[in-house]
């Protein structure tokens, strides 16, 4: 048997820049001391949506900031990389992957000219019906908090500042711009600043978001203990307080409380109104000067002041970058169950029969802030057939459509000529907004949900354009053809053929996009012939008193014919296997809404059955961003969560079900049998306050104190091999709460695979309420099939301590302590206690 020794230690992520650096902090000195109290003033809120003001007296240039969680957002829809979501990373419990996507991101904002990106989001994942759930991490705070050090650490370590967000306790979008979430202190750090502290205090994140929603009544962009008190005082932070888009409510208030960014400009409660408060006394001198100096201290760390050194190290849409996106969504995907050994695909496997429309047109990201146009996007049934069409006869069938709304237009279904050897359209921008004149930018487009475009044409005095999209589109089946456009003017056009389907003529709706955008909504329906090539156009125009710099709208979407049902189940009926794919429609899962329950859409459910039924040699795949109800799980063989993967998500399943790779990805949230087992059922989703009962008892908190069962229990995740953990051993101080811990972890397995050690800490001391156990500790490991490797991990106060709100202080409790090691919440194979002294 060969061994390895693997010692365990939380990763040393160093901040980019020490937080006291004498020589910093004299340069930002030196600075105000030149400034009047109006430019100072001035570094306090935007000068538009997406950039801070430059003053050219001081050679203080402009920032720029961007969203990024799962890629950079452009705010001219460029295409870039699109990496798995959140809860996606998470269920890779691997730091130094996350840290490799967070500096692939970092060079792609250096690439397109960002020096914030506005990200990680780290709420935690309180209510399965949460609408973000799949951009944030997990149920756990210690999880969350492991993944977002890594990620801002690789951002920052390319120059690059981030900003954690929604600080604090943004758990839902219902109400999320004026309700309360409302809970106790100790709930409150225990579990929802819980995330936010160790980010802080190991990777320093530049910048820090305000949520919109209050905390125990308060906003929290002018919430002193939030801001002053907690982050700034007991944490020590040193870094950009920036409010979320529009949650900045007050002047004098949220100014002394502790913000001090207000975004997007130009300002409305900062500006002029704040320096009135200066002159009339509400707002010390001394307050404006500590907020410009951090605003300071940002542009210095971003590399602004020094000619921007990280200027040569963009990189955009490269092969490192989809490999790195790639290797993500390998790991992220969890493999629930896998009865008989059903995956990967047997070699004798001739006939493959893959159902269901996610594999064709998966969801690969969510909607809102963090949606990015991605350089390309890779199907599932485009990875199989490329890992298995050369020795196994593949047949797809759509099986039915999930789409509660029409999805964006099908790219495949167009080309710039009739050849059709190429997909998308000819995209010709005008700068001036009736199509004359020269065309100013010309390209192939091929991705038609845009937020925010028209900067290649735009400049600082006339914002007005327009563009002009060319080409054929070729239908693949008869029937009546859906069309929706929603667009943030009036001025749109949709024509195929010689007929104008939209137009100015076309009836309107209005509809607000993530609750706060307003948008125009225009529908039309047409007969198509499927082979048949139709010209197409589209057209859209933005006068300039209309122009909005940061969020031009114009989303195509289309929906096809339904499909029948038979051609499926007679393909499942005569193949040797079938995967099936179901899962959340494309425009699903957003920012702005939550989800409606956990149940899957249009009769996902039943087509499971039938197909079961039809062939029992069947795999689901489950394309989603958050648990799902699946009351057909004790009847299927296999089944793999593959979540929303990014754009090399097809490829990453390919790695997968062909055998090539392991899955070894682990659930970072439980998946409950239904949304009424969930501990939030009796209190979400609150009206104009949102009670938080459930306290510190939240996910797998709950469900193992209440001896709960559920489907798939927190930190589960199988793989193609087999694995025993032994020798766990326990070695506490002689003063203090420390513990050290060791145990052997072995291969048994026939396969190589990587599985993930989970310390979880059982607390038999304190007499207040506390979870049955908590986890603590993590770490992946690969290891060829009879390898061994020994691991360590060392447990310090911070692991032992709770908050006591008699005290008003954290504590630590001596006494008896419980150390369990195991594959998931529920899979704890070896256990070793030990006390804690004084």
């Amino acid at each position: 048997m060969e061994s390895n020794v693997v010692i365990w230690k939380k990763p040393a992520w160093e901040a980019t820049m020490a937080s006291q650096a004498p020589e910093l902090d004299a340069r930002i000195k030196a600075l105000l001391g030149e400034m009047t109290v109006e430019e100072k003033v001035s570094l306090m809120a935007g000068r538009d949506f997406w950039t801070l003001p430059a003053i050219e007296r001081l050679g203080i240039p402009s920032l720029r900031v961007s969203d990024g969680p799962t890629g950079l957002r452009s705010v001219n829809s460029e295409a870039a990389t699109v990496f798995p979501v959140g809860v996606a990373l998470a269920a890779t419990w691997n730091e130094t992957l996350i840290g490799e996507v967070g500096a692939a991101i970092g060079r792609e904002a250096i690439a397109h000219d960002v020096d914030v990106l506005l990200a990680p989001a780290v709420n935690i994942q309180r209510t399965p019906l949460g609408g973000r759930n799949f951009e944030t991490y997990s149920e756990d705070p210690r999880l969350a908090a492991e993944i977002a050090t890594a990620y801002v650490a690789g951002v920052q370590s390319e120059g690059v500042g981030t900003s954690l967000k929604h600080y604090a306790a943004n758990n839902q979008e219902h109400e999320r711009m004026s309700g309360s979430s409302d809970m106790s202190e100790r709930t409150l750090r225990e579990i929802y600043l819980a995330v936010y502290e160790p980010v802080i205090r190991r990777a320093n994140p530049w910048t820090v978001m305000g949520a919109y929603n209050k905390v125990n009544g308060v906003f929290a962009c002018e919430n002193s203990f939030l801001l002053e008190d907690v982050l700034k005082g007991e944490w020590g932070y040193d870094g950009v307080v920036v409010s979320d888009w529009g949650a900045t409510k007050t002047t004098a208030d949220a100014a002394n409380s502790g913000l001090d960014l207000e975004m997007p400009g130009p300002a409305r409660h900062f500006g002029a109104k704040l320096v009135d408060a200066v002159r009339n006394g509400e707002v010390s001198e001394a307050v404006i000067d500590d907020h410009a100096g951090r605003l300071l201290r940002l542009i210095i760390r971003c590399g602004l002041l020094d000619g921007n050194p990280k200027s040569s190290r963009g990189e955009l849409a490269s092969d490192r970058h989809r490999a790195c996106a790639r290797d993500a969504a390998r790991q992220s995907m969890v493999l629930l169950k896998n009865e008989g050994g059903l995956l990967p695909v047997s070699p004798d496997v001739k006939r493959l029969a893959i159902i269901g429309q996610p594999a064709y047109m998966p969801a690969i990201q969510g909607g809102g802030s963090s949606q990015v146009s991605p350089d390309r996007i890779v199907s599932p049934l485009e990875g199989l057939k490329a890992a298995l069409g050369d020795r196994v006869e593949i047949v797809f069938e759509r099986g039915l459509d999930h789409e509660p709304a029409p999805p964006q237009i099908d790219w495949r279904l167009l080309s710039p000529d009739e050849t059709f050897t190429r997909h998308g359209l000819v995209a010709r921008y005008y700068a001036k907004p009736d199509f004359a004149g020269q065309v100013a930018h010309e390209e192939i487009d091929w991705h038609f949900s845009k937020l925010g475009f028209g900067g290649k044409v735009q400049t600082e005095d006339d914002l007005s354009f327009s563009v002009e999209w060319t080409g054929y589109f070729r239908p693949e089946q008869d029937g009546d053809y859906d069309f929706v456009i929603s667009h943030s003017n009036d001025d749109v056009e949709l024509s195929i053929g010689n007929e104008v389907l939209v137009g100015e003529g076309t009836p309107s709706e209005r509809e607000l996009l993530f609750m706060i955008l307003p948008l125009n909504r225009r529908e039309a329906r047409m007969r198509l012939q499927a082979g048949r090539t139709y010209p197409i156009r589209l057209r859209y125009s933005q006068p300039t008193e209309r122009a909005i710099r940061a969020f031009n709208i114009f989303n195509v979407s289309m929906r096809a014919p339904a499909p029948s049902r038979e051609p499926a189940l007679r393909a499942a009926k005569e193949a040797d296997m079938v995967l099936l794919f179901v899962g959340s429609g494309t425009t699903d899962e957003t920012e702005g809404k939550d989800r409606r329950s956990m149940k899957l859409s249009a009769g996902q459910d039943d087509l499971v059955r039938d197909v079961l039924a039809a062939n029992p040699k069947t795999a689901v795949i489950v394309n989603t961003g958050a648990p799902v109800e699946m009351p057909w799980a004790g009847e299927v063989p296999a089944i793999l969560q593959m979540w929303l993967p990014g754009g090399e998500g097809g490829s990453a399943l390919e790695d997968l079900l062909s055998g090539k790779v392991s899955p070894s990805g682990k659930l970072p949230v439980t998946f409950p049998h239904r949304y009424e087992d969930n501990p939030t059922y009796p209190f979400y989703p609150g009206h104009k306050s949102a009670e938080y009962g459930e306290g510190i008892f939240v996910g797998y908190r709950y469900y193992d104190k209440a001896g709960r069962d559920v489907l798939f229990p927190f930190g589960h995740g199988l793989t193609y091999s087999r694995f025993e953990i032994a020798n766990l051993q326990a070695k506490a101080a002689t003063s203090g709460p420390a513990v050290e811990l060791t145990l052997d972890l072995t291969n048994t397995g026939s396969a190589e695979a990587a599985e993930t050690v989970q310390i979880y800490l059982e607390d038999r001391a304190t007499q207040e309420a506390m979870p049955l156990r908590q986890l603590r500790a993590f770490r992946k490991v690969a290891l060829k099939p009879g390898e061994t490797a020994r691991i360590a991990f060392s447990l310090g106060r911070e692991d032992f301590a709770w908050f006591d709100m008699h005290g008003g202080a954290w504590t630590v409790t001596p006494g008896s302590y419980i150390a369990h090691a195991g594959f998931s919440s529920r899979d704890l194979r070896a256990h070793a206690g030990f006390e804690i002294v004084s």
